[in-house]
């Protein structure tokens, strides 16, 4: 068997907040650490089955560093080589990790995902190696509809006889919020979906794109999220997400700073909206940020 084999069927973890609940898809616990490891397994498995790709093939990838060390696993595992193209302002730990697996990293320059994803689209293209296209391709959300959704659905109903208030969640590519949320609306047609964009780069919001700390999340442009899908889109700033996870961490939960926004944004909607239950994804393992704490 092999290690990939164990990815998903995470826990979903009730975290109380007065009388309100937020249920956190525990996704750290994948092998990889991170909510990546679903899509890029579902991508490389894809590819596969076609014969797109076969042992001692390349693989390239634009991240901001989970979807990275997500594809650098599997890469290792199955006989890839693995490129990583990368804004060079992303954390420390992940370039280790990267190393550590055998991938090649290359940096662009600080928050720059545009070039970091036409860098890759040409070394794909000039050297024929295959580009697993997260921001762009619809296997990212299918790998969250046919698995993430069921899970959640599953696992809340074993708890409670409700329907959810609402779905909250952060969006790099929006594989996880468009696949998870679609799956769900059909289950409750009444939860809202409702993303969740760095203050400082709140281009959902009709803002302009900017830098900031919550690594993950707010990678410049819309991707894959549908707005018209989407019921409302809520910021967090940086330092507030970084407080947060270092909150949810004297709780437990030793958590990413993407996690403590997520989970802080639901918090305040549920507070604000007088509601019950939201569910939102941890969606990776402290130790990776650090070097940004």
């Amino acid at each position: 068997m092999k290690l990939s084999n164990y990815i998903g069927n995470t826990p979903l973890i009730p975290i109380k907040f007065g009388n309100s609940t937020v249920w956190g898809k525990a996704e750290l616990m994948n092998p990889g650490g991170s909510v990546k490891d679903r899509m890029a397994t579902f991508i490389l498995n894809n590819a596969e089955k076609r014969g797109l790709i076969s042992s001692g093939d390349t693989l390239i990838e634009a991240t901001s560093g989970n979807t990275g060390i997500s594809f650098a696993m599997l890469a290792a595992e199955r006989g890839y080589k693995m490129i990583i193209v990368m804004p060079c302002n992303m954390s420390e730990e992940r370039k280790k990790i990267f190393k550590f697996y055998g991938a090649e990293l290359i940096e662009v320059n600080e928050g720059d995902f545009d070039n970091a994803i036409l860098l890759r689209d040409q070394m794909a293209e000039k050297h024929g190696y295959f580009n697993c296209n997260q921001f762009h391709n619809p296997l990212n959300i299918q790998a969250h509809y046919e698995a993430t959704g069921p899970e959640i659905y599953q696992q809340f109903m074993t708890h409670q006889s409700c329907t959810p208030d609402a779905l909250i969640l952060g969006t790099g590519t929006g594989g996880t919020i468009m696949g998870t949320g679609k799956y769900l609306r059909e289950q409750w047609p009444d939860i809202k979906v409702i993303a969740v964009e760095p203050a400082e780069s709140p281009v959902m919001s009709g803002g302009e794109s900017g830098l900031h700390g919550i690594q993950g999340i707010g990678d410049g442009s819309k991707f894959l999220v549908d707005l018209n899908f989407v019921d409302e889109v809520v910021t967090v700033s940086t330092a507030d997400a970084s407080q947060f996870a270092k909150q949810l961490a004297t709780r437990g939960f030793f958590v990413g700073i993407s996690a403590g926004a997520n989970v802080l944004a639901a918090k305040r909607w549920l507070n604000d909206n007088n509601m019950k239950n939201a569910i939102t994804v941890l969606c990776d393992r402290g130790e990776r940020y650090f070097s940004c704490l």
